[in-house]
């Protein structure tokens, strides 16, 4: 049995899993969504026994503030009140040399909420990147690491490389230096996190088959290329958690997997919140899957797009589910009957006055 919880992070990721047997069961927590959603993170810890606050693990795929912050805001307590096996995060250590000083800014990027994480993780003690004998948490060749998990879970990852950690490194060297801090290093005291702002705006009823045929432009965050991405199988099912992950990558590392044949997946954690440069007809082509989640409310950059959206469904065709851990002005077109009676799909939302979503597997 797996058990998902995508709880509310805003526009986020914040995913919390179980897996086992109903009796014994093990978790992992995957990012941690914008700084108030620690306070969802702590809650559904605080719901379980003291004796029963552990996690085999704990992810952060990368440091955009929309994945780290709940997380930073959580190990910022002094007593934790949770174990934790292993934490996979790639901090500034676990990038190669620096080439150039690059002059683009970008207000979601988080170096510097990257630097504190650190210094959270040190503080506690926890093990980090243990899995991968503390170094970075990389696909170095054409073998994907797999790692198992106490309770079975196993995890072959798919993402980044360390090409793709080398990208980040000028970028996080600015912010950091920019902010009187050293990369890697000793911290000045940390300023207060912000939340995020709800900004909503109408949406036109989509041309599905138009928009599903637009031309595709890959991302070039170099913060998402970074991100942590993998495979999860346990019994039977199969879950691909994309992080905000780059599609060629993506492909690459499946087709390492089956180079001749589409993979099985039960669910995809669509990538980058359903953007318009992170989910690919190729990456699409590559799968059999007809459940996907799409982590958002909306706010901010206005995620799902509806080109993004439209090629899941007529890529994965009839019976696809559309799954949201929010009901947005941004989002609900979706659930629209025409839309949904015309293309064969189905749109599943949280039930009335809540937000987050649960998934059982």
């Amino acid at each position: 049995m797996i058990k998902l919880k995508f709880l509310p992070a805003r526009f986020g990721d914040c995913i919390w899993i179980e897996y086992g047997n109903g009796q014994n069961m093990n978790r992992i927590l995957i990012d941690g969504g914008t700084a108030g959603t620690r306070h969802d993170i702590k809650a559904v810890i605080e719901s379980l026994p003291e004796d029963d606050r552990h996690f085999e693990l704990m992810v952060v795929t990368h440091i955009d503030k929309d994945h780290i912050a709940g997380i930073l805001g959580l190990l910022k307590e002094n007593d934790l009140g949770f174990k934790v096996r292993d934490f996979w995060y790639n901090g500034f250590k676990h990038l190669t040399a620096v080439e150039e000083i690059i002059n683009e800014d970008d207000e979601d990027f988080g170096a510097k909420q990257g630097e504190h994480l650190t210094q959270a993780i040190l503080k506690h003690g926890i093990s980090w990147n243990g899995d991968f004998n503390h170094k970075a948490v990389v696909v170095n060749s054409d073998i994907l690491p797999k790692i198992t998990l106490p309770g079975g879970m196993q995890l072959t990852l798919l993402s980044p490389t360390p090409e793709l950690l080398e990208d980040l490194k000028p970028k996080w060297v600015k912010e950091v230096t920019k902010a009187n801090m050293i990369p890697g290093g000793v911290l000045p005291a940390e300023e207060a996190i912000d939340e995020d702002e709800e900004v909503f705006g109408e949406v036109p009823i989509p041309d599905i088959d138009a928009l599903a045929q637009t031309p595709f432009h890959e991302d070039h965050s170099e913060a998402n290329g970074s991100s942590i991405a993998f495979l999860a199988t346990f019994n039977t099912k199969s879950i691909l958690f994309c992080g905000d992950a780059f599609p060629s990558q993506l492909v690459k590392a499946l087709h390492i997997i089956n180079p001749d044949h589409k993979i099985d997946i039960d669910l995809m954690k669509v990538s980058h919140h359903a953007s318009s440069h992170n989910t690919s007809p190729e990456l699409l082509e590559k799968i059999n899957c007809s459940n996907y989640i799409i982590s958002t409310n909306g706010s901010t950059f206005k995620h799902p797009k509806a080109d993004t959206i439209s090629r899941i469904i007529k890529t994965s065709g009839v019976g696809t589910r559309l799954i949201f851990n929010y009901r947005s002005s941004i989002n609900e077109i979706w659930g629209l009957n025409s839309l949904k009676n015309t293309h064969n799909y189905e749109a599943v939302y949280p039930e009335a006055g809540q937000d987050g979503i649960e998934i059982e597997l």
